[in-house]
């Protein structure tokens, strides 16, 4: 795969747009208009162009939200080539970049991803996911419906971030974190002298951007290295399936924050991961995210586990490190050890 990552988003544009029949933007309403206003004024000069404003947000993330935009591309008389723009976060990448994955099997689709986490990960890989709302002894369930199907460009403009508050900058934070552990070294190193604001990562914004592209390059369709991109994100999102199926808001790499803690205490106990570091690693991540997070039990957490969709066979499959930059993508969870190390944990952050 080549890389699509671009910060000449407006000249990408352009020229996809002028290769298509029609475009379809959709729009996170959150933002500025302005922020739309200027994407749809590059498509238009190219083609007939329309847009759809959506709420971001996790509430977005289902296949009646799919089925509506399906309705908006049809009552455009949209074809197979035609494009979608998916013009917010992650929220609004993971469900436009599904609708334009399975339309006709697939039209053309950009990503101009609008906040931090979206830039240096979700609109990155070329997947697209909804979320599933089961019954009450399963709740949300995060990303099990998806597809592999990669943008023709993601345009990255810093101005975009401007209006993001300090939670949407410090969730894209998390990813990024996660990210300097896969890469480790001096990445690592400069990630951990930087305060989690949009001052201070800005610059490592792309670089960490293209940890993730050269993972996804070497293996796109996760038959291995790239299942390492799950670090923090097993028990991550049993956390936040857990918030929000009593009510509360989780912002995503908040909760891979709190993923990669325990991932950090378990690969100490599991993979002989050096003591010292982890916990200079934790303290840091930990004087950042919120404290006072409301910890469910084992219990609790093992059940979202096995719901993910990385395990195999019945086995709750997670990422653990032997080092930053070691990582071992295919650990086995046993229930009882992880209930044992789940509640020391609990303990020590509750």
């Amino acid at each position: 795969m080549e890389s699509n990552l671009t910060t000449y988003w407006e000249k990408g544009l352009s020229m996809a747009s002028s290769q298509a029949s029609s475009v379809l933007v959709i729009a996170d309403s959150n933002l500025p208009e302005n922020y739309s206003k200027e994407v749809v004024e590059i498509c238009k000069k190219e083609c007939p162009t329309h847009m759809i404003s959506l709420e971001g947000g996790e509430g977005i993330k289902t296949l009646s939200q799919v089925s509506e935009v399906y309705l908006h591309l049809e009552k455009i008389g949209a074809d197979r080539k035609s494009l979608v723009v998916c013009l917010g976060g992650g929220t609004i990448t993971d469900m436009g970049g599904f609708a334009a994955s399975t339309y006709k099997r697939g039209v053309s689709l950009i990503h101009l991803p609008t906040t931090v986490l979206a830039m240096v990960d979700a609109a990155i890989g070329g997947k697209n996911g909804v979320n599933t709302e089961m019954q009450k002894n399963f709740g949300l369930l995060k990303n099990q419906i998806g597809t592999f199907y990669h943008p023709k460009m993601v345009g990255i403009n810093h101005n975009w971030l401007q209006s993001l508050n300090e939670e949407e900058i410090l969730s894209g934070w998390g990813e990024m974190v996660k990210h300097a552990l896969l890469e480790g070294g001096t990445h690592l190193k400069d990630l951990m002298k930087l305060s989690p604001n949009l001052k201070d990562l800005s610059p490592l914004l792309i670089s960490s951007a293209r940890i993730k592209e050269a993972i996804v390059n070497r293996d796109e369709k996760e038959i291995g290295e790239r299942a390492s991109l799950n670090l923090g994100h097993t028990v991550g999102h049993a956390i936040e399936s857990l918030a929000h199926d009593k009510g509360r808001e989780m912002k995503h790499g908040v909760a891979v924050a709190w993923g990669l803690l325990f991932a950090l205490e378990a690969s100490v106990m599991k993979m002989g991961f050096d003591k010292t570091t982890a916990e200079e690693l934790q303290n840091w991540i930990v004087s950042w995210i919120p404290k006072g997070l409301e910890v469910d039990g084992a219990d609790a957490v093992w059940s979202k586990m096995l719901q993910d969709k990385k395990n195999v066979k019945g086995n709750v499959i997670d990422v653990l490190m032997i080092a930053p930059g070691e990582v071992i993508w295919d650990f086995v969870w046993e229930r009882e050890e992880f209930t044992i190390l789940w509640e020391k944990f609990r303990g020590r952050y509750a």
